[in-house]
Formats: C-alpha cells, structure tokens, sequence
C-alpha cells in the first residue's frame, strides 16, 4: 500500500510539473509576444525619422519604398523598420470612386494598366462588376450569377476592396495574374488614385496615358527623381500626352504606405505591419498585421 501511494504521488507530481513547465512555456511565449508588439508600436517614430530626414535633406525618395532603416538594439534584441509606398501603386479601389467621371477614368487607367502586364483586361470588367455588386454585369464578365453558382456559393462584394487580396476571388484572377499584380496594385480606405512619379513603375506611369508605351513610360520614370508635379508636368513626353486633369491625381511625397517592423527577440523574428497616411494631421493607422498582410 505504501509503495502504491508513493507511486500515485510520483505520478500526480511529474503531471504537476508538466503541466507547470508548459503553462510557464505558454506565459513566456506570451510575454515575449507581448514585448514584441511593444517594440512594434515604436515603427510610427521609425518611420516619421524616416520621412523627416528625406524631407529635410532632400534624399532621394525611393528611400521612403522598401529601404530599410538602420538596425536598433533592444533588450534582448533587434529591431528595424521601412516603409512600403501604396501611391507608387494603382489603388483599385478607385473603380468604385463616387464621381462616376473619375471612378471611369480610373477603370480606363486600370486597363491599360493590365494591358502593359499582360494581363487580361476583362479583369477590370469583373473587378468594376465587384465592387459594384452590379446584377448585370457588363460584356465579357462573369457577373453574381457566376459567383453565386460556386460551391459554397459567395456574393459581390458590392463596396470597396478591403484588403488586395480580395482580388483572388475574381474568376479572371487566377495564380499566374494575381503574381504579377501583387506588385503593382494596392487597396487604400479612399478611392483616391493618386500616384507618386517619383516611385511609380514604369507600367504603373504608363497607364496613366493613352498613347504611352511602356519603353517611354521607362524612360519617363528613369529621368527622376523629380523635385515637384510641375517639373514632371514639362517633360517633353508627358506634354505631347495632354492628360486634362492629370496634375491633380499625382505627387512626389507620398501619404499613403505600409509601414513594417521586424523583431528579432530571444532568436525569434517577428514582423508587424501598419497601414498609415501621413500628413499634417500625423499617422493615422488602418490596418495592423502579425506577419505578412
């Protein structure tokens, strides 16, 4: 009997003692999460640096697209941060602008843009269509007929993308289209298109004209960085284009990016994501992400 009340004491204690080495396993994960987090909220500082010393020093903004910050020691760690500029972009989002004139304008541009890529242009029919949650959809494009045949069957959305990955679920869209867009496009809480000039592609650029090739639109892009909209405005090949309008939908600092800070803690790297819009009223943030969004 003695040895058998040893025995189930021995038992009760090893569970014991694992059930406490997992539960202080789950709080340590949770506080180094915790710190992470911590840390990450510190990017919007990083990122105002960032902008400011660009600002200031007149450096070349390609810096505020995908450059890295310096790398910051921290207890325990590391951590740094950059930004992603969303107006070097197309902001799909502008289809569904309330001016029709300008959400027209926007599909046009949208067009030439998958034009340029290669791409299909019934992708701006079936996007349109989307964002409209239009029962009738227009020539070429699937329509919620289509969407709502699917097993499970889904709806239009019938409102504005909030993530660019949404595009997945276009029939149009499959791997191949959706890996060349990711680059390029980008879905903003506005339906604004502005596009920055100085970080633009050249496929981006081009789809902003008519009659611009995508060999010009390199050259266009290749004769920045450009100080203001007006110098950009006088080049030789943007003239011969005469976009009426075109000005106002264009910039040279952006105020839209993906800001990201990477965490490195106890060997563990963790990445945090904000969307932000930057100007005189400070950061605004929309979107917060673990990992890549």
């Amino acid at each position: 009997m003695a040895l058998m009340a040893v025995a189930l004491a021995t038992v009760l204690a090893l569970g014991l003692i694992e059930r406490g080495q997992g539960t202080l396993a789950r709080t340590q994960a949770l506080i180094s999460t915790e710190r992470a987090y911590q840390y990450a909220l510190g990017m919007d500082l990083l990122a105002d640096q960032l902008i400011a010393r660009v600002m200031a020093d007149g450096l070349d903004p390609t810096l505020l697209n995908g450059t890295w910050t310096p790398v910051y020691e921290v207890p325990g760690g590391l951590i740094q941060g950059r930004l992603i500029d969303q107006n070097a972009r197309f902001n799909v989002n502008a289809l569904a602008h309330p001016d029709r004139l300008r959400a027209v304008q926007a599909f046009e541009r949208f067009e030439r843009l998958l034009d340029h890529l290669g791409l299909p242009v019934i992708i701006a029919a079936e996007l349109a269509d989307w964002l409209e949650g239009a029962p009738q959809p227009r020539p070429g494009s699937a329509g919620d007929s289509h969407y709502a045949s699917q097993r499970p069957p889904y709806r239009m959305a019938g409102t504005r993308l909030a993530h660019v990955s949404e595009l997945r679920w276009l029939r149009s869209v499959d791997e191949a289209a959706w890996e060349r867009l990711v680059p390029v496009v980008t879905a903003l809480p506005e339906p604004e298109l502005i596009i920055n000039i100085n970080t633009a592609s050249a496929a981006v650029l081009a789809s902003l004209f008519a009659d611009l090739d995508i060999d010009s639109a390199r050259r266009l892009a290749g004769d920045g960085p450009w100080a203001d909209v007006q110098g950009f405005m006088q080049h030789p090949l943007v003239q011969a284009q005469a976009v009426p309008g075109l000005e106002s939908g264009l910039v040279v600092l952006s105020p839209w990016y993906l800001a990201q800070a990477r965490v490195v803690l106890d060997g563990v790297e963790r990445d945090y994501f904000r969307l932000m819009r930057w100007g005189t009223s400070g950061y605004d943030f929309r979107l917060f992400s673990q990992g890549v969004p």
